[in-house]
């Protein structure tokens, strides 16, 4: 998710979270509500944690620049946002801009929401045999240390979260769709 926002002519890039969803740092939210830093997110954050679920907050490691990828030591803890997490911030907010921020944060959910899912023509085998293919052919390419082994590690944290989203579809109970009134058949 690289798709540049903007509100009230700034414009602000959404935190990639690797699940599709619109999120944002501490910075750039408290960059939207006009705080100076993002101290102020941070503090009503912290007054306020028990109304935040994993879902609306988490902390996540960022690496400042391209360049100091790779290095553990570069790595920074910041807490991103997702839009319902935003939304909550803006709620408990007392700047200018808090309201039309909360509209502007509701608008974008709506949008979030009504994004259609493409459908997948594969049966649940076939995906668990693509992505046994790719943990295959990860570790085949992994052999040497350094830069390869690094990215089998990052191939790694990828496969394991295609299994489990193969495995959730697995598990969908598809038998009772409509209430019940309509048997539907499906193949694993």
């Amino acid at each position: 998710m690289s798709n540049v926002l903007v509100f009230k002519e700034k414009e602000v890039t959404p935190f990639d979270n690797g699940d599709g969803k619109i999120w944002f740092t501490a910075l750039s939210l408290a960059s939207l509500l006009e705080y100076a830093d993002d101290k102020s997110v941070n503090k009503i954050y912290s007054r306020n944690k028990d109304e935040f679920t994993e879902e609306m907050s988490r902390v996540v490691k960022m690496t400042p620049s391209e360049k100091s990828k790779g290095y553990d030591n570069w790595e920074t803890e910041t807490r991103i946002f997702s839009l319902r997490g935003a939304h909550l911030v803006g709620m408990l907010s007392k700047t200018k801009v808090a309201k039309e921020l909360r509209k502007w944060l509701l608008d974008l959910a709506d949008k979030e929401s009504n994004t259609h899912t493409p459908s997948i023509d594969y049966t649940i085998q076939q995906m668990q045999d693509i992505v046994t293919k790719a943990r295959k052919a990860s570790d085949e390419d992994s052999s040497d240390a350094g830069r390869r082994l690094r990215k089998r590690q990052d191939d790694l944290v990828t496969l394991d979260k295609a299994e489990k989203l193969i495995d959730d579809l697995g598990q969908m109970a598809l038998g009772l769709v409509g209430g019940g009134k309509k048997e539907i058949e499906h193949r694993l």
